[in-house]
């Protein structure tokens, strides 16, 4: 499980835990994947909408991140004003964000393979 999370969070592909799953983009610019692992050739395309579910797991992200910075509010600081508590909560929704979207991809890769031959890029589609 360690690995897992280590994987997640460095962006790595979820099969071989080596590849990038991510082009090297800007910090302003949308996040691009690869269409494939560079490392391992697994396809990361899927078919037209799979990654529709990608965003219930980026809900679920979000949902932990707002219940954490609620509890760190409430009892480690001991803050009782409601306004702090979920100002820090969107605070910290906002902040995850950035990784949100990458994370809850690749969460997704792993629980949900895209299956073989279901690569639908341009070159295919000709």
């Amino acid at each position: 499980m360690g690995n897992l999370i280590s994987t997640i969070l460095k962006e790595k592909c979820p099969f071989c835990e080596k590849g990038n799953v991510f082009k090297k983009v800007s910090f302003l610019h949308l996040p691009e994947m690869n269409e494939q692992c560079p490392v391992c050739k697994r396809d990361f395309t899927g078919e037209p909408g799979y990654y529709f579910g990608a965003m219930y797991v980026s809900y679920g992200i979000a949902v932990i991140t707002a219940i954490s910075a609620f509890l760190i509010c409430r009892f480690i600081f001991g803050i009782k004003s409601v306004n702090i508590t979920i100002a820090s909560c969107i605070i910290s929704i906002i902040l995850i964000s950035f990784k949100n979207f990458r994370w809850s991809r690749i969460i997704w890769l792993k629980i949900f393979p895209p299956g073989a031959n279901t690569n639908f890029s341009n070159k295919q589609l000709k």
